[in-house]
């Protein structure tokens, strides 16, 4: 009814102790054993072009996001515009991102708290 472009498929994940990213839910209380690329490869089929993924670890926690993940997202579902959460704290953060083939990105508490100065975020917001 909306069309691929206008929907965004949405997974909260956080790492086990191999590394993987897998599916939290709940509230991010719950981890299951549904890793994202399982996840994701389930959606495939449909035409999914957008993902959100937040690294629950790293949400809110300023600390930098996890660029690794991101770039095995884009590396294994070239196909999809990847949005990363978790962890964005500056302008150095979004060159990162952007570096890894992320197509957009979350920040919510760096931009609450004036962390990235307007003319750092410029590039990054073309049609504002």
């Amino acid at each position: 009814r909306f069309g691929r472009d206008r929907l965004v498929l949405a997974f909260d994940v956080r790492l086990n102790v191999r590394g993987e990213p897998c599916v939290t839910t709940h509230g991010w209380t719950e981890q299951s054993e549904l890793s994202l690329w399982e996840a994701v490869a389930a959606y495939v089929p449909s035409g999914v072009t957008h993902v959100l993924c937040t690294d629950v670890h790293r949400d809110g926690a300023m600390g930098g996001p996890n660029l690794d993940l991101y770039r095995e997202a884009v590396a294994r579902f070239p196909a999809i515009r990847w949005q990363a959460s978790g962890g964005v704290s500056c302008g150095a953060d979004l060159i990162a991102l952007a570096a890894t083939g992320a197509a957009a990105v979350i920040s919510g508490r760096a931009l609450l708290e004036n962390r990235i100065p307007a003319a750092e975020l410029a590039p990054f917001l073309p049609s504002a």
